[in-house]
C-alpha cells in the first residue's frame, strides 16, 4: 500500500530530493515511501467497508490517529537524515569549483555553437547542436570524473550514496512494521462476519491508495469510478457485477505487483546509480515497465469486455468515459467540440442553420475520433520507451556517465497534436462561418493548440491529469464542467486552494495522474482523499 501524492514531511520524492529524485522516481516509488498507509480521514472508509459499530469506530480511529502520530515523526526523522545526506553528497560532487567549470562549460560551448553557426552561414541543426552538446560535456566531465577519483572525492560520494541506500532500506523496514501493527490492530477488532470482509477491504484499499501512482497512460484508471461516473442503467450495472468482480481480482494482482518490486528498489537503484551502472538500471526499468504495462492491460481488456457486454449506446457512452480516463490528454473535449455543442445551444438558430451545424459536428466526429486513435495508440507505444530511457539516464548522474547527457527523446504525439489543431481551428472557421457574427462571438474562447497539451504548474490543467491534493479544488474551480481549468478558472483554483490567511502567491503542488475514486461496486464517491 502507501500513500498518493506530496508528504507529511515535505512534499514527494520529486521534491524533495531535486534531479535526483526525479529519476530514482522512474524506477522506485520515492514519492510515496514517506506517506502513511491510512490516516485519520480515511476511518470513514473503513467504517463503511467493514461495517464497523460505533465500538469500534472509535478503537480504529485511536489505532489509527497513534499510527499517524508516530508515522509521522518517524518519517520527519527520517527525511532529514536523508536529505542530510544528499547536501553532503552533493557537496563532495560539487567540490573544487566543480560548479564553476560546469558554468564554464556551458558557456563555452554556447559560445562554440555560436561561432559554428556563423562559420556555417546559418542555423545549426538541432541534432548536430544536441551531439556536440553531449559530446563536449561527456570530455569535461570524464575530466572532472579523474580528478575526483584522484582526489577522494568520487569515493566519498559513493560512500554517501550508499549510507544513502542503507538508511533507505531500514526506513522501509520501519515504515512496513508500523503498517503491519496497525492493520493487525484494526483486524482484531472485527468480530463475526466482518472477518469475511478484510479481504475486500485490503483490495479495495490497495486499489484507492495506490492506482494513482501509474506512470503509462491508462495504468491509473478505476474502472469502478468509470462505471459509477458513466450514469448506467440499474439492469446495466448488475449485468457488469461479475465481470467487476473479475476485474477487482485480476487489478489486485497486478497492483500487488507492481507495488512491491517498486517498494523494493530503491537500494538497487541507489547502487546503480552509485556505480554508474546502466545495464542495472536498464534491467529495473524494464521489470518496471512490465509490471506497469500489466496494470495497464488489466484495465484494457476489461473495458473491452464491459464495453462488449452493454447495449451498443451504453457501451460508447462507458467506452467514451473509460478512455477519457485513460487518456486524457487526448479524449478531452477539444476547442471544435466545446464549439459544436455551444451553437447546438444557441436559440436563435434556423432550421437549415441547425441542420448545418449538425452535420458539420457529425463530419468533424468523424475526424477526431480516427486522429484520437492515432494519437493514443502511439502514446501508449512511446511511452514505456521514454520511460526506460528516463531511468537509464539516472545511472550517470553521480559519475557524469554519457547516458545522463542525452537529451530527452521527443515526444512522438506532438506532432500529431499539431495537427490535430489545425483540424480543429479549420472546423471552428467552418462552424463560424454558418452563423451570424453575433453567434459567433458566443463560441468558446481559447486556444486549439492547447488541446492536449502538457502545461500549468500540475504538468497539465486537464484535472483527471492533476495529482490528487489539486482535483477537488480544480473540481470547484471548473464552472463549465469540462474537465479543463481555462482562463478565470485558474485563478479560482489556486484561490481555492490556499490556507486561511495565505498569501496570493501560495498554493501549488505536484505530482502524476491519479487513478480516480470509485468504490467496489460504485457508491463510493465520498471517499476520503488519499495524500497528506
Amino acid at each position: 500500500m502507501g500513500g498518493g501524492q506530496g508528504g507529511p514531511g515535505g512534499g514527494g520524492g520529486g521534491r524533495m530530493f531535486g534531479p535526483m529524485g526525479r529519476s530514482l522516481d522512474s524506477v522506485t516509488e520515492l514519492r510515496e515511501q514517506f506517506q502513511p498507509a491510512v490516516m485519520k480521514r480515511d476511518v470513514p472508509l473503513m467504517r463503511d467497508e467493514l461495517h464497523l459499530d460505533e465500538g469500534q469506530v472509535g478503537i480504529v480511529e485511536t489505532l489509527v490517529t497513534d499510527y499517524e502520530t508516530q508515522f509521522t515523526e518517524a518519517s520527519d526523522k527520517a527525511q532529514e537524515q536523508q536529505r542530510d545526506m544528499m547536501r553532503q553528497m552533493f557537496q563532495s560532487f560539487m567540490g573544487n569549483g566543480a560548479r564553476e567549470k560546469f558554468q564554464e562549460s556551458f558557456q563555452k560551448i554556447q559560445s562554440d555553437l555560436e561561432q559554428m553557426a556563423v562559420e556555417s552561414g546559418g542555423e545549426l541543426p538541432p541534432e548536430m547542436r544536441r551531439q556536440y552538446f553531449r559530446e563536449q560535456m561527456q570530455k569535461m566531465t570524464d575530466e572532472m570524473q579523474k580528478q575526483r577519483e584522484a582526489s577522494g572525492e568520487a569515493a566519498e560520494t559513493r560512500r554517501i550514496a550508499s549510507e544513502m541506500a542503507q538508511s533507505a532500506e531500514k526506513w522501509r523496514r520501519e515504515r512496513t512494521q508500523m503498517e503491519t501493527t496497525l492493520m493487525d490492530g484494526v483486524k482484531g477488532t472485527l468480530k463475526g462476519d466482518q472477518t469475511s470482509r478484510w479481504e475486500s477491504f485490503l483490495r479495495f484499499l490497495r486499489r484507492e491508495k495506490s492506482l494513482s501512482r501509474g506512470r503509462l497512460s491508462g495504468e491509473s484508471v478505476n474502472l469502478f469510478t468509470v462505471v459509477d461516473e458513466a450514469q448506467l442503467s440499474k439492469d446495466s450495472v448488475t449485468k457488469l457485477a461479475p465481470m467487476l468482480d473479475d476485474y477487482e481480482m485480476r487489478l489486485d494482482a497486478a497492483l500487488k505487483s507492481r507495488n512491491e518490486y517498486l517498494g523494493q528498489n530503491e537500494t538497487k537503484a541507489l547502487k546503480a546509480m552509485q556505480e554508474g551502472d546502466a545495464k542495472a538500471m536498464e534491467q529495473l526499468a524494464d521489470r518496471m515497465i512490465d509490471l506497469r504495462s500489466a496494470v495497464r492491460t488489466v484495465n484494457e481488456e476489461s473495458r473491452t469486455a464491459l464495453v462488449a457486454a452493454l447495449p451498443s449506446d451504453e457501451g460508447k457512452k462507458l467506452e467514451k468515459a473509460a478512455l477519457a480516463a485513460a487518456y486524457g490528454r487526448v479524449y478531452r473535449p477539444t476547442k471544435a467540440e466545446r464549439s459544436f455543442a455551444a451553437a447546438i445551444e444557441l436559440p436563435d438558430l434556423t432550421p437549415d442553420v441547425r441542420k448545418a451545424v449538425e452535420d458539420l459536428s457529425v463530419l468533424y466526429g468523424t475526424e477526431i475520433d480516427a486522429m484520437n486513435q492515432r494519437i493514443a495508440q502511439t502514446m501508449r507505444k512511446s511511452e514505456p520507451e521514454r520511460l526506460k530511457q528516463e531511468a537509464v539516464r539516472a545511472s550517470g548522474l553521480l559519475n557524469g556517465g554519457s547516458r545522463f547527457f542525452d537529451a530527452q527523446p521527443e515526444d512522438p504525439t506532438e506532432p500529431l497534436l499539431e495537427k490535430r489543431s489545425e483540424m480543429t481551428d479549420n472546423y471552428v472557421k467552418r462552424l463560424a462561418a454558418l452563423l451570424t457574427p453575433e453567434q459567433a462571438e458566443k463560441l468558446p474562447k481559447g486556444n486549439s493548440r492547447e488541446d492536449g497539451r502538457r502545461q500549468g504548474p500540475f504538468g497539465s490543467w486537464t484535472i483527471s491529469e492533476m495529482p490528487e491534493e489539486a482535483r477537488a479544488a480544480a473540481k470547484a474551480a471548473d464552472k463549465d464542467g469540462n474537465g479543463v481549468i481555462e482562463g478565470d478558472e485558474r485563478r479560482q483554483m489556486f484561490q481555492g486552494m490556499r490556507p486561511d490567511g495565505a498569501t496570493p502567491d501560495a498554493g501549488g503542488g505536484n505530482g502524476q495522474q491519479g487513478g480516480g475514486r470509485g468504490g467496489r461496486g460504485g457508491q463510493q464517491q465520498g471517499a476520503p482523499a488519499t495524500a497528506g
